[in-house]
């Protein structure tokens, strides 16, 4: 598959923040036109008085043209997402030598090799958020035609349009497959395990990190059934969490396997959805947790949740030079892929929490950088390796040979190719996919 990337990420931030606590009663009855307002949304503390409150007080106004018929956004929400598409960003444009000879830039490297984490987040994030919508709209007519229809509306015209930008390009770029367009193409380039040793080669392009998006597709062709069929949050809570434990033995078992030639992939415990969507699940969790009674006692200890794992994480990064398990140079590179992962998706879980509620944290998370970079997550996401690949050897060479410094040419370098994906994903949501997301009015909640 190339260089494994790690970078997922979940475009739509559609939930409410104060969700009605009894989700088993069928809402009012609603209908619906495309173009006709939908009820006015709160985010303040709902204080139930009956137990016939719509569902529907959540939903955006049909008017948000980039939004219609769905959830409001909370914006510290997107705050989160723009924390973890800078992650991201850190984590694949500042590659660089971990060695440098100098403490203070082994360990800057270190911390940069850690911020893959953005990749948790965004998986917690994305679980939270559908779930919510998942839970929220089971007595919505054509449950399944809608949710799927406002997904493929957002997340396929970007990834298959920039797919076939490839794909036309094959010749005229000697562009060499080897049959990987075919995987790419069904969702399932992360789940072709016997193919890790064929190579792809697109030239400047690199679409290897297109794997998280996969997972969660992959993730949410089942999980729609399940919380369908389940419906009560509490018994969806019980199935998330088994499953968080099934899916640790897998990865404890894959890290023990290591050394057997067929179990060799490093990237084994990370990438193919078996082994990483525990994530995903912990947002699952959250989301139903806080359609229970156990709502305040969940949003309480988050704080302390999110403390105890950032103490463990810490002696991790400190033990291990870093959260990376790739290579000797890491002592408890074993630990990392089992216990460090869970303890990732636990604490990004924690902070959705923590930002739920009022204080300084919410308010660190409403701050306009990061919703900026929270709303253009998606393009950033898909663009930004191959503007980086494309960028990244001749502005190397460039400032190299006229500053004399590696350390502040890779700075210069990435802080261009960042400037340039952004300004790319601006012009393709402007441009290209408001045009589809539009088309969500015809599939309103």
């Amino acid at each position: 598959m190339g260089t494994q990337a790690r970078a997922p990420t979940e475009p739509v931030s559609e939930f409410i923040e104060n969700p009605s606590r009894d989700v088993t009663v069928k809402a009012q009855s609603r209908s619906y036109s495309p173009r006709a307002p939908l009820p006015t949304p709160s985010f303040e503390p709902i204080q139930q008085t009956s137990l016939e409150q719509p569902r529907a007080a959540a939903v955006a106004h049909a008017s948000d043209k980039e939004n219609p018929g769905g959830f409001t956004h909370i914006p510290a929400l997107d705050g989160i997402r723009g924390l973890a598409i800078l992650l991201v960003l850190i984590d694949h444009l500042f590659v660089g030598n971990d060695h440098t000879g100098s403490r203070i830039l082994d360990f800057v490297m270190e911390v940069r090799g850690s911020t893959y984490c953005g990749v948790n987040l965004f998986f917690a994030l994305s679980g939270f958020l559908i779930t919510g919508i998942l839970i929220k709209t089971l007595d919505v007519p054509h449950y399944f035609k809608t949710f799927y229809s406002r997904r493929a509306l957002r997340i396929f015209p970007l990834y298959y349009g920039f797919l076939f930008a490839i794909l036309l390009l094959t010749k005229p770029l000697h562009i060499e497959w080897h049959g990987w367009q075919y995987y790419y193409l069904t969702y399932t380039a992360n789940l072709a395990l016997w193919r890790t040793d064929v190579p792809l080669l697109l030239n400047y392009f690199n679409i290897s990190h297109f794997w998280s998006l996969q997972v969660e597709e992959q993730f949410y062709f089942i999980w729609p059934l399940v919380v369908f069929r389940v419906r009560r949050p509490e018994t969806l809570v019980r199935i998330a969490l088994i499953s968080c434990a099934v899916i640790f033995c897998i990865r404890v078992f894959l890290v023990a396997m290591h050394g057997n030639p067929h179990f060799s992939y490093v990237f084994l415990p990370y990438a193919p959805t078996f082994s990483c969507a525990d994530n995903i699940l912990f947002g699952c969790c959250l989301s139903a947790l806080l359609l229970t009674d156990r709502r305040e006692a969940v949003l309480g200890w988050a704080p302390r949740v999110f403390a105890v794992v950032a103490v463990f994480v810490l002696i991790l990064f400190i033990v291990n030079h870093g959260l990376e398990w790739q290579g000797p140079d890491h002592p408890l590179h074993w630990l990392v892929p089992t216990v460090g992962f869970s303890l990732l998706g636990i604490g990004s879980t924690a902070l959705i929490a923590m930002v739920l509620q009022s204080g300084l944290m919410k308010s660190f998370f409403q701050n306009g950088v990061l919703r900026f970079f929270g709303k253009y997550s998606y393009g950033i996401y898909v663009f930004h390796f191959s503007i980086s690949g494309l960028l990244q050897k001749p502005m190397r060479t460039f400032f190299t040979a006229h500053l004399h410094s590696k350390a502040l040419s890779l700075v210069l370098q990435a802080g261009i190719a960042g400037v340039v994906t952004v300004l790319v994903a601006l012009l393709s949501y402007h441009l290209y996919e408001k045009h589809f997301l539009r088309l969500k009015r015809y599939f309103a909640y």
